[in-house]
């Protein structure tokens, strides 16, 4: 019976404990610690996480450390700005640990984390999933037989809708630490990965442009007097987009977080409030040490069908166009002209079905300290955190950043 250990149980941090058990493994968790316990029991029960008769809860991780039964792993899911912080602290419990992306929003942290594990026998799993799932794995066996050669540009974006990120917990620059360490952290995770190499420097650019206004940051769509001309307002959302079954379920639902059709106690903010300090659009350019060129771009203002996540990577042979919303591979010959098409099956679980390859490795650290393949030090798993905190700083200063510890 593994013994598991969460500090921090957020909707991620449940869901990765929740899949525990999809090998047969055993497990329960036996210690929690969150400063929302009814929260953290809700998402809990919500994953069908298994959860020990004994299970003991604790306000912080000093207390959690203190008192904390033996452990065989901890996951940690803490809001962002607490990941390096409370990675360190565990450290000194000498149990494989498991961390949510970014594992740092600042230099002074990321540099911290690095000092704590680089030597340590401890080891830290990052959750960057989109580079073990099937797509991906398929794309890497078709690099290393040869058929694209050596990848000289990658252009990757991600196109998505940005309500979750302006409505909740997410629109917060200080938890967050902005959209680059958000979303391309994952992206950049996976584009080093198929195009290797190491990143040497980086540029960037952000910006917000759609998600403007002047409202108040605690505003609810329920309570504004503009609800009815909104473009992302409770009347365009029934009668243009056909989200909802009336204008005032509408009004209900982009006021308040839902987990099904339950109304839980959480809220769902104005878009347009006037103090949302992050990005809308953002781009980068990483130089590799390889010479290749990483170029990703995103935005959260696309919809519907215009949505989009993938990459193309340019190679001498060929180029092999990754989509993950259709699970997809696209190879296009330079030598024959010839296009060849991959449909590959993500499975049924979350990240395109990379949280399940996550999982595997999260196991088998735990049995037999084999670290795992997305691991803090051993796997790479900084790199992407790193480059990102680079095209963070280099988008407000305008300068080449170097990708450096």
């Amino acid at each position: 019976m593994l013994r598991i250990g969460i500090v921090g149980c957020g909707l991620q941090a449940a869901t990765i404990a929740g899949y525990l058990g999809i090998y047969g493994d055993e497990y329960e968790v036996v210690a929690v610690a969150d400063y929302d316990f009814e929260n953290a029991r809700a998402r809990m029960a919500q994953k069908k996480v298994r959860i020990a008769d004994s299970c003991r809860f604790f306000h912080d991780a000093g207390k959690f450390i203190e008192s904390v039964p033996k452990l065989d792993g901890i996951i940690i899911g803490t809001f962002c700005t607490f990941h390096t912080e409370v990675a360190c602290q565990l450290e000194v419990l000498g149990v494989p640990l498991y961390i949510e992306k970014p594992v740092a929003i600042s230099f002074e942290q990321v540099r911290r984390l690095y000092a704590a594990f680089r030597h340590s026998r401890v080891p830290l799993e990052v959750s960057l999933p989109m580079r073990l799932c099937p797509l991906t794995q398929r794309a890497r066996k078709m690099m290393a037989d040869g058929l694209v050669g050596p990848v000289r540009q990658v252009v990757g974006f991600e196109d998505t809708q940005g309500d979750v990120y302006f409505a909740t917990w997410f629109r917060d620059a200080e938890k967050t630490g902005g959209m680059f360490l958000q979303k391309a952290v994952h992206d950049i995770d996976y584009m080093f990965y198929l195009a290797g190499g190491r990143p040497v420097e980086v540029c960037g650019m952000r910006a917000k442009v759609y998600y403007r206004g002047d409202k108040p940051y605690d505003l609810t769509c329920e309570h504004c007097s503009d609800a009815g001309t909104c473009p992302e307002g409770p009347m365009r959302t029934f009668r243009e987009k056909g989200l909802a079954e009336s204008v005032p379920d509408a009004a209900e639902r982009l006021s308040w977080i839902f987990r099904g059709d339950e109304k839980t106690s959480g809220k769902h903010y104005c878009v347009r409030s006037k103090d949302i300090a992050i990005e809308d659009i953002g781009e980068c350019i990483v130089r590799m040490d390889t010479g290749t060129h990483v170029a990703h771009s995103q935005n959260f203002i696309a919809n519907f069908h215009a949505c989009r996540r993938g990459a193309r990577f340019c190679g001498d042979n060929a180029t092999l166009e990754i989509d993950f919303h259709r699970s997809h591979l696209t190879l296009y010959s330079h030598r024959s002209g010839s296009v060849e098409h991959y449909d590959v099956d993500p499975g049924k679980l979350s990240h395109y079905g990379g949280d399940r390859e996550l999982v595997a490795d999260f196991l088998e650290t735990m049995k037999t300290g084999k670290r795992a393949r997305t691991d803090l030090i051993e796997g790479d798993g900084i790199m992407s955190t790193l480059t990102c905190l680079g095209a963070r700083e280099s988008a407000d200063t305008s300068k080449f950043i170097a990708v450096s510890l």
